[in-house]
């Protein structure tokens, strides 16, 4: 069991906030701790056999950001083909992979940011474009 100096020395620990490093940096601590949260949390919800969630306008554009953002690194081993993500309902679009043939993830940014973490069969996107395109999307493990 932990005596009251290891308990003061924890603390003291987490509010001085991450190590020195890439985590230091505050918009890529929100980055990250977003996606975590979020996708842990549908983790939950989807093994429950709840479906998506009605987000607010601004968890979608925050969702939104992080697709784009992390959308090239959390697909790097695609390399048959391009891939755009579109937010449905929008006229948002980005390449986060160029290529050709190139295929298209379309869905809301929870959705997107589901399946480009890895967790492509809880996500409800839709994957279209060229037959060959759209299967290397299939056989693709995205995520971390």
């Amino acid at each position: 069991m932990a005596d009251s100096t290891d308990f003061a020395w924890l603390v003291a620990r987490i509010r001085s906030g991450p190590p020195i490093g890439f985590f230091r940096i505050g918009w890529v601590r929100a980055l990250a701790n977003l996606n975590e949260f979020f996708v842990h949390h549908e983790d939950v919800r989807r093994a429950n056999r709840q479906g998506p969630r009605n987000l607010t306008p601004a968890m979608d554009a925050a969702l939104w950001r992080n697709v784009r953002r992390g959308g090239h690194y959390l697909s790097r081993r695609l390399h048959a083909c391009g891939l755009e993500i579109e937010w449905t309902g929008t006229d948002e679009r980005v390449t986060v992979q160029p290529g050709a043939p190139t295929a298209r993830l379309s869905g809301p940014p929870g959705e997107l940011l589901l399946y480009v973490f890895g967790r492509q069969a809880a996500a409800q996107v839709d994957v279209s474009g060229p037959p060959e395109a759209v299967a290397a999307v299939h056989r693709t493990h995205f995520g971390m």
